[in-house]
This record gives structure tokens, C-alpha cells and sequence, in this order.
């Protein structure tokens, strides 16, 4: 079993179906049963997913003060996430997701005051030292920067997912994409194709192994150590419902199945079919399937298959 300890936003959001299009909005209408209300985030969901799938998992996050709060912390303590690593922040961070039958959506994030607030090292360390930590996942808020160079004196290795960028320099992001042995982030918004973006990671950085989520697309992983450079095609086994989540889940996925083989490769085909399953079932289901259903799922479809682009 894995020792994975992750820092990151937990959220509260609520989820709305759009029908024809933002153009198709009326100025009221009612949905009986069709919102959706749930504690999500980068953090929490990358943390939920890895240890839904059974690794021994920590969460260094921030809980609200205010009403938003107590909803994230009743949450965090009935799947497990609970622990010392929660801290009070003055309001929760709050998140709105429109979404339309095809898998579109758009998200619009508050994070209220966390952003510059700074988790203290020290504490982050004793949680490191009493958790036990075989692999970290940082997200790229500004509180988890001051928390990279507690895992490098450590060596222990860690995730960043960097989410839409434009930029080997990214100015924001610059800190953990200088330390994390895995960079993960989203297709859209690269100045280049997945594969170019690879090299140029590995060039700027010396990113161990970087990873591109694609969508519908699937995702690729490059592996410095070989310079290879992997497609691993997408797997929906449920169809496509809901979308949103899906590469923090694949994070997850991806830290659970590294952490136990060390394998890039095999974690991605792994990580790919988790996120695949979740995106088929909608915002009020349980979208973080656990060991024994993904073995399941994995004996009945196959890991995804995968081809060496370099």
C-alpha cells in the first residue's frame, strides 16, 4: 500500500445542466432534482481518487470558518481526509460548473482568500514525517509553494498538475515545474502538439516524466530516462456524461498507480480508464470507483491501448 500525501484545494461546488446552450437560457426556470451540490477541488478529488483505490492517503488542505466549511469538513471526515493536515481558512473555496448533454462544460472558480495564504512548512513537514510519503501530489496554488522544498530535501518525489498552460516559463508556475519529478497538464492552450511539449519540458526542466491529458483524445506520457514518448488511447466504458473532474481524477489515478509500480506507462493506461469510467456517470453519482470495480471494469474493457510515438 501506498503512503501519498497531497496538498491541494478542496471546494464546494454546485453543478447546473444547461439545455440548448447558454443561448437558451431563460431568465427562470425550474429543475427539480437536476442541481447538483458537492465538495470537489484539485486537491480534494486527487486525494479521494487515490484513496478510494486503496493507497494510505493525507490531505494538506484549507477548510472554511464560514458554513461552506463545515459542509467540505463533514465531507473530508466521512471518506477518510480528515486529519492534520486540515486548516482554517476564513471562507471555502466555492466552484460553479454549467454542463450540456455532449460532455461540454465550463467551470467558474472562487477561492476566496486562499490563494495568498501560505501553508507553514513545518507543518506540512510533521504531517510528511508522521504520514509517511512514498509519492506527493502539490497542486499549483500559491499556498503549496513554500511546501516544494520540504519533498526535495526529502527526495520524495512529486505530482504537479499545471492544468492549462501556454508556457515552458510559465511565470506562475514556474517553482514546481522546476521540482516535480511528474508534470501533468491539459492539452488545451499548448503552444505546440503533446508530443513537442514533451521535449520541450524535458529540455527547460529535466522533467523526469511529463504527462498531456487530451480528452477525447486520450493522453501521452514521455519518460526522460528512454526519451519515449507514449499515446495512450481513450477509454470511455460508461460513454461520456459529465466531465468536469476528470483530469484531477486522472492525477489521482495516476499518483495511486505509480506510487505501487513505478511503471509510467502502465499508471497512465491505468489512470486513463479511471477517469474514463468516472466521466460516464453524472455530477451526483460516485465518480471515484475503487480497487475492486476497477478491476472489474479493467477485466471486462482492458487497459487502453498504447503506442510508442518516439
Amino acid at each position: 500500500m501506498a503512503d501519498i500525501v497531497v496538498a491541494g484545494v478542496a471546494n464546494v461546488q454546485m453543478v447546473c445542466p444547461l439545455t440548448g446552450g447558454v443561448a437558451g437560457l431563460l431568465s427562470s426556470r425550474r429543475l427539480p432534482g437536476g442541481l447538483d451540490v458537492r465538495v470537489s477541488g484539485s486537491g480534494f478529488t486527487a486525494a479521494h481518487t487515490a484513496r478510494t483505490l486503496g493507497s494510505r492517503v493525507a490531505l494538506a488542505t484549507y477548510v472554511g470558518a464560514d458554513p461552506l466549511g463545515r459542509l467540505v469538513e463533514t465531507e473530508l471526515r466521512a471518506v477518510g481526509l480528515h486529519g492534520p493536515g486540515a486548516r482554517e481558512c476564513d471562507e471555502q473555496p466555492r466552484a460553479l460548473v454549467l454542463y450540456d448533454d455532449a460532455g461540454g462544460r465550463h467551470n467558474t472558480t472562487d477561492l476566496r482568500s486562499t490563494p495568498r495564504l501560505a501553508y507553514p512548512a513545518a507543518k506540512f513537514a510533521s504531517l510528511v514525517n508522521e504520514h509517511g510519503c512514498d509519492l506527493a501530489v502539490l497542486g499549483n496554488i500559491a499556498f503549496t509553494r513554500l511546501l516544494i522544498p520540504v519533498l526535495v530535501e526529502r527526495d520524495i518525489p512529486f505530482i504537479t498538475d499545471i492544468h492549462v498552460v501556454d508556457a515552458v516559463d510559465s511565470a506562475h508556475n514556474r517553482d514546481w515545474m522546476a521540482a516535480a519529478h511528474v508534470l501533468s497538464c491539459s492539452h488545451e492552450g499548448l503552444p505546440t502538439t503533446p508530443e513537442a511539449w514533451v521535449r520541450a519540458v524535458w529540455s527547460a526542466h529535466g522533467t523526469e516524466v511529463v504527462v498531456v491529458g487530451c480528452g477525447a483524445g486520450g493522453a501521452v506520457v514521455g519518460v526522460r530516462a528512454g526519451r519515449s514518448v507514449w499515446r495512450v488511447r481513450p477509454s470511455t466504458p460508461r460513454g461520456v456524461r459529465y466531465t468536469s473532474g476528470a483530469g484531477d481524477t486522472l492525477v489521482g489515478s495516476f499518483a495511486h498507480h505509480y506510487a505501487a509500480s513505478g511503471d509510467p506507462v502502465d499508471a497512465l493506461r491505468h489512470a486513463v480508464l479511471t477517469a474514463g469510467w468516472a466521466v460516464g456517470g453524472g455530477p451526483d453519482e460516485q465518480r471515484h470507483p475503487d480497487a475492486a470495480r476497477l478491476a472489474r471494469v479493467r477485466a471486462r474493457h482492458g487497459l487502453p491501448p498504447v503506442r510508442r510515438l518516439a
